[in-house]
């Protein structure tokens, strides 16, 4: 958080210490040692690498904890880059007393003493400090210390960092020993070096999505965020961009998350209340050192109760059945960040709980009732499973991966599942038995530069089959082996075009197996139907034989949705572009829907009917959901919206107890206005 926003009262109060450590400063100041970084492998880092970039000093105790202490505190490698000096137009003094805040804090998440190492590593041509922990290498600070003054008056001006991403020709200088001076575009490139450098298992920023313009923000008003919080998330976003790889994202919001309901434990709040309180014993803005320390106070006492993450808006609903045929759609809340579940029995909302911003993956149990997946943004995956009277039993832990997206899973349901672990390989892990939990993950044979989610169908000797696609856009396909052993055959090439993604597979009526993907050049997708291969044969290979290839003449982004109608013909629906429209190909003819969507659509055949929904253009979370029945006519589009408010925790506190149901003070039922799903 800037510390211009900390009372002028506080500031004043606090003069001496300011004194001092300017005092300090004062004396030589000698450039360190500068070398050139060098990553950790990710088996030195207990299979995770974080890279969190902020803007400020302060800004990931704040709002990104407690997953960055969870992560350093499971031996993940741990490094964070803060854009600005933070020294608010008061000099190296301020900054450095700030910098020593964070190091505080840090040791303390580590359980460490508070002793560093410094030194200047350089990215391109440009200088960045770097501290790393003495008792924990894996954990280390990296200051880049772009000058941080109001140009202006304050709120409703801006700073050199937000004018350098928003004004063209604009430059930002340094702090510090060395004087860079960085243009937006080499600011952009130095962070994709960084991360390119780094091969993070997941990229941390803050919200950039805030659409108010930076000279008219405004401290403590609704919806807004700090000028240089939103630039440096959206320089990041740029930076991500060019340096593309299989890294999950994570954004956080910042001022505005005390307008949503506190959704931490009271020990997550009680933990990081006691970080921050550690980085302000050195900032004189907050504290004169320990004695006397209040903080958190104010909006901080209201952050450190709170983590909420950015919500994209063309994140795909799921549709699923209850075992009672009733419709259910499931998303995660943009306001409460919990997993929702619309009724469509009971035409109401239930917050099943747990704190996720990405997509939520149904699938079928054995006995007819529905279980659904959520990833949590340390890469934790959790399953959910609805019992026969329509309750959940409560979110139970993944052990064993962590995961960079949500999981696959075969268009008709099947508990199996498989997923992209943080060191690109992909695993598999199936259902053993209502009462028997999950196979350990399986990883299949390492795909090299493998990109993205893998799809998988199920063959007609019920094994399965996986695709993906790697760096070059050559597409793959791996097969299960017969039992016993059911692992996987090595990786074979599929006669296709070059592609980027998008990929979905599903066995038709008549046995074989349909893949569409999207064409790298023409954006279009494209469907290959082959006979259905055969499981991995002695030679330990699966048999890929050249099928037809179709061009369906429909640009699409993302993922398609993929299903069976009711006579057992293949559907797909995708989405052409965000807040455009939505097209269903039906027996190899693309049809434009009468709707445009902001996100990618959901699609479903339930007795007879073909529904299709997909979120609604504009701020306010809503779903139109589209109906199709046997005849082939459409019925008006409907609505729903009101999703809860509250509701979000995290998911180790909504787990099952000892009776298997789902705690009732873990779900909470919002009603919503009636719809005429059913």
């Amino acid at each position: 958080m800037h510390s211009i926003l900390v009372s002028a009262a506080r500031a004043m109060r606090l003069v001496l210490p300011w004194l001092a450590g300017f005092a300090i400063f004062s004396q030589a100041y000698a450039a360190p040692e500068l070398i050139s970084p060098a990553p950790p492998s990710l088996s030195e880092c207990h299979g995770v690498k974080d890279l969190t970039f902020v803007a400020h000093l302060d800004d990931d105790l704040l709002f990104m904890n407690p997953d960055i202490a969870s992560n350093i505190q499971a031996g993940a490698c741990v490094q964070v880059v803060y854009l600005t000096a933070s020294d608010a137009g008061e000099g190296e003094g301020y900054m450095l007393g700030r910098e020593r805040g964070v190091r505080a804090a840090y040791a303390y998440m580590a359980k460490q003493p508070d002793l560093w190492k410094e030194d200047t590593v350089q990215v391109g041509t440009y200088h960045i400090a770097r501290f790393t922990l003495q008792g924990n290498p894996h954990v280390q600070l990296w200051h880049m210390r772009l000058k941080d003054p109001w140009l202006g008056k304050g709120w409703g001006s801006l700073t050199p960092l937000s004018r350098m991403e928003s004004v063209a020709n604009m430059t930002a200088d340094t702090l510090g020993p060395y004087h860079d001076v960085y243009t937006r575009d080499e600011l952009v490139r130095t962070l994709a070096n960084i991360i390119t450098g780094y091969n993070p298992t997941t990229v941390r920023h803050l919200d950039d999505t805030i659409a108010v313009p930076y000279t008219q923000l405004c401290w403590r008003c609704a919806g807004h965020g700090h000028p240089d919080h939103i630039a440096s998330a959206r320089l990041v976003r740029e930076a991500i961009a060019q340096a593309p790889g299989n890294y999950a994202e994570t954004g956080y919001i910042d001022y505005p998350s005390q307008e949503h309901e506190a959704n931490l434990a009271d020990a997550e709040a009680t933990i990081k209340s006691e970080i921050f309180r550690r980085y302000a014993w050195d900032d004189y803005h907050y504290c004169s050192g320990q004695q006397g320390c209040q903080e958190p106070a104010g909006p901080a006492a209201a952050w450190v109760k709170r983590s909420y993450y950015v919500s994209r808006h063309d994140v795909a609903p799921d549709l699923f059945s209850d075992s009672q045929g009733g419709l259910m759609l499931f998303a995660a809340g943009e306001n409460n960040d919990a997993v929702n579940m619309w009724d469509g029995r009971n035409h109401r909302w239930n917050t099943l709980g747990g704190r996720t911003a990405g997509p939520l993956v149904s699938f079928a149990y054995p006995d007819a009732t529905a279980g659904l997946f959520a990833r949590d943004t340390l890469g934790g995956l959790w399953v959910n499973k609805q019992n026969r009277d329509g309750s959940w039993k409560g979110w139970q832990a993944m052990a064993g991966l962590r995961v960079t997206r949500s999981p696959a899973v075969a268009p008709n349901g099947d508990a199996a599942a498989i997923a992209m672990g943080n060191d690109g390989l992909y695993y598999w892990t199936a259902l053993k038995g209502l009462d028997s939990g999950w196979s350990a993950w399986q990883a299949l044979p390492a795909l090299p530069h493998a990109r993205g989610n893998a799809a998988i169908a199920k063959t007609p000797d019920n094994h399965f089959v996986a695709f993906a696609a790697d760096r070059a856009g050559h597409v793959y396909m791996s097969a299960q082996r017969p039992e016993p052993a059911l692992s996987w055959s090595p990786w074979q090439r599929v006669p296709s075009p070059v592609s980027d993604g998008g990929l979905a597979a599903i066995r038709n009526s008549q046995g074989q197996i349909e893949l569409y993907l999207r064409d790298r050049d023409s954006r279009h997708l494209v469907r290959i139907i082959q006979p259905a291969p055969q499981a991995a044969n002695k030679a330990d290979v699966a048999e890929v034989r050249r099928a037809a290839i179709t061009d369906l003449g429909v640009s699409y982004v993302g993922k398609p949705a993929i299903g069976l109608d009711h006579d057992g013909e293949v559907l797909v629906a995708v989405l052409e572009r965000q807040d455009g429209p939505l097209w269903l190909i039906d027996d190899g003819q693309a049809i434009q829907l009468e709707a445009k969507a902001a996100s990618l659509p959901a699609m479903r055949s339930l007795h007879g009917t073909l529904y299709v929904v997909a979120r609604s253009a504009g701020r306010v979370q809503s779903y139109q959901v589209m109906a199709r029945n046997r005849e082939g006519v459409w019925a008006t589009a409907t609505a729903i919206g009101a999703l809860p408010e509250a509701g979000g925790g995290p998911f180790i506190g909504m787990a099952a107890n000892e009776s298997g149901m789902l705690a009732t003070s873990a779900v909470s039922t919002v009603a919503a206005p009636a719809a005429t799903v059913q």
